[in-house]
């Protein structure tokens, strides 16, 4: 009799050990007075094998509040995604990865800064350590960032890179310090181009089997593209700046509803200035462009090409940014934009007298103006 009692006490401890696999234990802020908490959750398999919006499947769970604390079980389906829904609206909100069989404690702190904690899985207290050394910057980045936002020198864009340098040197340590951490594939997103690639072709076999892996692989993809890209940016840039290539001619309306050709100009330097009165840094750049027209007189012409944007926006914009050189409409057409290589606003041309296109620059880039000098000389 006595065996039988003591097989089943370790069989009822057995079943309450096993509870706790695949739950979760959320520990809410002493000011929650809710009686009920919302999580909801989608799969990692769903979120990268759904083609389309509608084939998502995000599930919510209303969970019921107990002594500050509510418990969540996890989806048997795999490892998937949880976010907690705040009690009122704010700017973020706790999110974590789980397995199915894990047993987690997420303590919050507060929803509104956010501030949360993830105990007990690898994942989850690699990516929460990551977080503690990055965020500090990011918040510098975004407070500097507020603080200039009509600023577009030189000096604000060595800051930025500054902080950006910076975070990237952090997710470099936490590479070095935990090579084989699950949470390896996650902060490696934050890289970008040619670093990614690098670290990413040099993951551990253990980072490998995370359950975020996915999420490095969807992202190479895109990175590869990019370099792609760039790789043809460049080679176009070098192919412009040899001064072989024939402008692109076009022939467009002005406001008087003239129009106006680029071979009207044949025997004069020309910059073409692509842009859009919804294109902030497009704007931005008036002020120094303003000062070229007016540097170079007669020797320079300066053709404005509105793009995205109805007449009536184009319209208000001359008359609201005052812009004193030649303006024409392009609107939607896109053959303009195949035509110059255009993947950016605002985006700038250099054509030399005998028509031949000898810069091109995409954003806007203080440099430009020193080429542009060079060339008028």
């Amino acid at each position: 009799m006595k065996k039988l009692i003591h097989l089943a006490a370790i069989a009822l401890l057995l079943a309450s050990c096993s509870d706790d696999k695949g739950t979760v234990s959320i520990r809410l802020p002493e000011d929650f007075q809710e009686k009920t908490l919302v999580v909801s959750h989608i799969t990692i398999k769903n979120m990268f094998d759904a083609t389309q919006v509608e084939d998502l499947t995000v599930i919510y769970d209303t969970l019921a509040v107990k002594d500050g604390v509510a418990k969540l079980r996890l989806d048997p389906a795999g490892p998937s995604r949880y976010s907690i829904e705040p009690p009122v609206l704010t700017t973020m909100q706790p999110e974590f990865y789980a397995s199915p069989n894990e047993s987690l404690t997420v303590t919050i702190e507060s929803f509104e800064p956010l501030s949360f904690d993830v105990k007990g899985s690898k994942l989850m207290e690699g990516i929460m350590a990551y977080h503690a050394v990055v965020n500090p910057i990011r918040l510098e980045y975004m407070e500097l960032v507020s603080r200039n936002t009509d600023d577009s020198s030189e000096d604000l864009q060595e800051k930025m890179k500054e902080y950006m340098d910076r975070q990237d040197d952090a997710i470099k340590k936490f590479v070095a310090d935990n090579p084989d951490n699950p949470a390896v594939p996650y902060v490696i997103t934050d890289l970008s181009g040619d670093d990614f690639k690098k670290y990413y072709d040099a993951m551990t076999p253990e980072a490998k089997k995370s359950i975020l892996k996915p999420f490095a692989d969807a992202y190479y993809k895109q990175v590869e593209e990019m370099l792609t890209q760039r790789e043809e940016e460049e080679a176009r840039k070098a192919e412009v700046a040899s001064g072989k290539i024939e402008a692109p001619g076009f022939t467009l309306l002005d406001p008087a509803g003239k129009m106006v050709s680029l071979s009207d100009f044949r025997g004069k330097w020309v910059v073409l200035d692509f842009w859009g009165s919804w294109c902030g840094w497009c704007v931005k750049g008036f002020p120094a462009l303003k000062e070229a027209y007016k540097k170079y007189g007669d020797r320079l012409v300066v053709i404005g090409i509105d793009c995205n944007e109805s007449e009536e926006d184009w319209l208000e914009g001359l008359k609201k940014y005052e812009l004193p050189w030649i303006n024409v409409y392009n609107g939607m057409d896109r053959a303009i934009y195949e035509a110059y290589n255009i993947t950016g606003f605002p985006t700038k041309a250099i054509i030399n007298p005998e028509g031949k296109l000898v810069d091109l620059t995409t954003g806007e880039d203080p440099s430009f103006f020193t080429r542009l000098a060079d060339f008028m000389k």
